[in-house]
């Protein structure tokens, strides 16, 4: 673990770590502005495989649906985080007043929406292959359908750039991150959060063969060869953040229950969403990103059907790191 890697500690009933070194009525894609905000993109279709919906633009860039199924998902996702960060909404130490904030691969907009929010004199900008987010926003929140891989042509002086669970699914994090640094202005941050796809245990209650962590391999497996990723990347991000350019690099653990088995109830419910997640995530990678993987559909209906009765078994105490990491670009 790298000397400045934080890890939190949560009750006494939670595990601690080893290490790390291993289109609904909401959505409208046709509307390009409204008096609130604007969605500023022409590319606004998607195509249905394997009974879900996805992007249109760089089919295939990306393997994970855009239907109700998925913001499902990241909506749960978005406020099991909120709700392990005591309603933050990020780590770095930015400052009471930013001007200018990117939040890169946005998703579904939630996070964007909420610090715009937050800072209303702020100009926030998500970035996302799918135009996918509310037209109803906060006046200084707009959102672009755009790669975040190609070239930067976003601006610059940014004061804060945010990454939740996209870095695992980026294919060149030095060239994404090294144009973060270029156009953040001197002194500003920025933050990834992701979660590690590995279950661990403390009390030896989860067997070697962890139906959760079969899927996983699976998943990195699929991801990594098929697609290019690296879902591992927290392995090495605050050294690469290093190498890059940026200082003041830190990073903070927490160990997120898998299910509802922990003694407290703060942790049971966090446990209890992550498990749902955990659950979309299995439908979502079964389909498309398995399938042109070249699983058999036996295969994959083995594994998913057996990671849910394990999720479903509070004998098994397996619990998933989830990572805060933030980096400053040098001040001038």
């Amino acid at each position: 673990m790298e000397e400045n890697a934080v890890i939190e500690a949560l009750p006494d009933d939670a595990p601690s770590p080893e290490h790390w070194d291993e289109g609904t009525s909401d959505y409208d894609p046709s509307v390009a502005e409204t008096t609130f905000g604007s969605l500023t993109s022409s590319v606004t279709d998607h195509i249905w495989e394997y009974g879900r919906r996805y992007h249109a633009f760089r089919s295939g860039r990306y393997p994970m649906p855009n239907d109700d199924e998925e913001y499902k998902r990241e909506s749960l996702r978005h406020t099991m985080l909120k709700e392990l960060l005591q309603g933050k909404l990020f780590l770095a130490p930015i400052g009471p007043n930013p001007q200018k904030i990117i939040d890169l691969g946005t998703g579904f907009g939630e996070w964007a929406i909420e610090v715009g929010e937050m800072f209303p004199g702020a100009k926030v900008t998500g970035l996302d292959l799918s135009p996918i987010q509310p037209v109803w926003v906060p006046s200084n929140v707009e959102f672009i359908v755009d790669d975040i891989e190609d070239e930067w042509v976003h601006g610059d002086d940014w004061d804060f750039a945010h990454f939740r669970v996209v870095n695992c699914v980026i294919r060149d994090n030095d060239k994404v991150l090294t144009k973060v640094l270029q156009n953040l202005k001197p002194g500003g941050w920025v933050e990834v959060q992701d979660i590690y796809p590995w279950a661990y245990c403390d009390d030896d209650t989860v067997p070697e063969d962890y139906a959760p962590n079969r899927f996983y391999d699976m998943m990195e497996k699929t991801l990594n060869g098929h697609y290019g990723f690296n879902v591992k990347i927290l392995d090495n991000l605050v050294e690469r953040l290093e190498r890059l350019g940026f200082v003041n690099a830190q990073r903070k653990v927490y160990h997120m229950p898998l299910g509802e088995w922990a003694r407290s109830r703060h942790l049971r419910v966090l446990g209890g969403c992550l498990r749902e997640t955990f659950l979309d995530l299995l439908a979502a990678m079964a389909g498309k990103p398995f399938l042109e993987a070249g699983y058999e559909r036996e295969e994959i209906d083995e594994v998913v059907n057996e990671a849910k009765a394990a999720l479903n078994n509070r004998r098994y105490h397996a619990y998933v790191p989830v990572h805060f990491i933030w980096a400053q670009k040098p001040p001038a």
